[in-house]
């Protein structure tokens, strides 16, 4: 049966919750950027912004995250998260090189967005020039290594290499699925229909790619987390797999609505309001999946896969 989580736990939930929110705004906005942009001035600067911003929620993330930690070992309460002792001796374990990492890579992500803000300020950026490029290879650099510390932590990292390569991909996947949702709504504010079904129709295509990647990541690790098809059904963790798939199918169907029929009218119904409501409505359910997410990763965990 679902139990309330205690406080420790909701500060670990809020901890991962602030850690996918930055991990998500870095893939969202470094491939809108790259693939979707324009050139516009406005646009971009709100792009990086959004990494930006994203950067600094995800790296307080992982302080919270590590500090939680520090303070479940103490058992003293909140003085206990700030045992510089006991952060030391974390520091040279596992759980010390993930946070490490972790943090290196938002600072990556932020410094390079900084950089890219203020020559926005000065001048207009060509995205093709190798020395604007060498900043989206910095994010995705820090996107890369936060995939790559989802694998060994928590439950995944007991599981074979296959399953952990697999949270990679779909980690990566679902960042850019959703990451992209913001940036998108900005787009569908500034540029011409035109231009603007175009550019919908790319990240379709491109959608395709990531949902394979989503779900076949997916798939392999439902494989290796879950004893039987029953435990979908007569575990916690399965109760709130079932719950995260529901919601994953809801945001797919405001998807295929985006694709399959308000795209298409886009221009001759002179007026982007109403994709513009179905993104808002897709931001919405991407909340509930990350919250979702983070409480499967974080309160519950596979049966025989406790940690």
């Amino acid at each position: 049966m679902f139990t309330l989580p205690s406080i420790w736990e909701l500060a670990s939930l809020l901890a991962k919750l602030l850690l996918y929110v930055g991990a998500f705004s870095i893939a969202g906005g470094c491939l809108t950027a790259w693939r979707y942009s324009n050139g516009n001035r406005a646009l971009l600067f709100s792009n990086f912004s959004y990494i930006f911003i994203g950067a600094v929620i995800g790296f307080h993330g992982v302080l919270l995250g590590f500090l939680v930690q520090v303070g479940l070992i103490n058992d003293r309460g909140l003085a206990g998260m700030i045992d510089w002792g006991m952060i030391s001796i974390l520091l040279d374990t596992g759980l010390g090189d993930v946070t490490l990492v972790r943090l290196l890579a938002f600072v990556l992500a932020g410094a390079s967005s900084v950089i890219i803000l203020k020559k926005l300020q000065r001048a207009n950026i060509d995205l093709k020039n190798p020395r604007i490029q060498r900043f989206f290879l910095w994010q995705l650099a820090a996107l890369i290594a936060l995939a790559f510390s989802q694998r060994i932590t928590g439950h995944v990292s007991v599981l074979s290499p296959v399953a952990q390569v697999s949270i990679v991909f779909h980690f990566i996947a679902f960042a850019l699925w959703i990451g992209c949702l913001y940036p998108f709504l900005q787009l569908s504010q500034s540029l011409d229909l035109e231009t603007l079904q175009k550019t919908l129709k790319r990240f379709g295509s491109d959608a395709i790619i990531i949902l394979c990647m989503l779900f076949l990541g997916g798939a392999l690790m439902l494989y290796e987390l879950l004893e039987s098809p029953m435990a979908l059904i007569n575990t916690d963790y399965g109760l709130a797999l079932l719950a995260k798939l529901l919601v994953v199918l809801i945001i797919l169907g405001v998807a295929a609505l985006n694709k399959l029929i308000i795209v298409p009218v886009l221009v001759s119904s002179g007026s982007a309001s109403k994709l513009q409501s179905s993104i808002r409505y897709e931001l919405a359910i991407a909340v509930t999946i990350l919250v979702v997410t983070s409480y499967l990763s974080t309160i519950v965990g596979p049966a025989g896969h406790q940690m």
